[in-house]
């Protein structure tokens, strides 16, 4: 998406959510930046789902741009019998590659409750970003006593 395509994805998001969205360099180019992978037929189009599950709330370009699919994962899934949608975070993948995915998202998701209820200042992107290993003791470190299960496969 090269930055004029990115200013009228804004404008027609802005058609959405009028006061609570406001428009700006600063904006402009965060919103650039995040969406530079991504076409923008695909992003107008996605609109439309965001508003179905969020009409209360603008989207910010982090949460916007899951569910959507770069030009490279396009092309990596073309071949792909099935492609599944996680319910968790929005993302596409093949149906092989969702089973081990939703383990793990599942216990990001975890976390995520965990680190609001505790003040904790870790985001989605932070915990995907660390290794199963990682993970698993987070959850371990945060889990009920009665639960006995490993959210993420090593």
């Amino acid at each position: 998406m090269t930055k004029n395509e990115t200013k009228t994805l804004l404008s027609k998001i802005k058609g959405y959510y009028n006061s609570q969205f406001f428009i700006d360099e600063y904006v402009i180019d965060a919103w650039y930046e995040t969406m530079k992978p991504y076409d923008l037929e695909d992003a107008i189009e996605h609109i439309q789902v965001y508003v179905k599950e969020n009409s209360d709330v603008a989207p910010k370009p982090q949460t916007f741009k899951r569910g959507l699919l770069t030009h490279e994962e396009k092309m990596r899934y073309r071949n792909s019998k099935y492609v599944v949608n996680c319910n968790l975070c929005k993302r596409l993948m093949s149906f092989q590659e969702y089973e081990d995915h939703y383990g793990r998202c599942l216990g990001i998701q975890y976390l995520l409750g965990i680190t609001k209820n505790k003040n904790l200042d870790l985001t989605r992107e932070q915990l995907e970003s660390y290794s199963p290993h990682i993970l698993n003791k987070l959850i371990e470190k945060y889990k009920p006593k009665e639960v006995e299960h490993d959210f993420v496969s090593e």
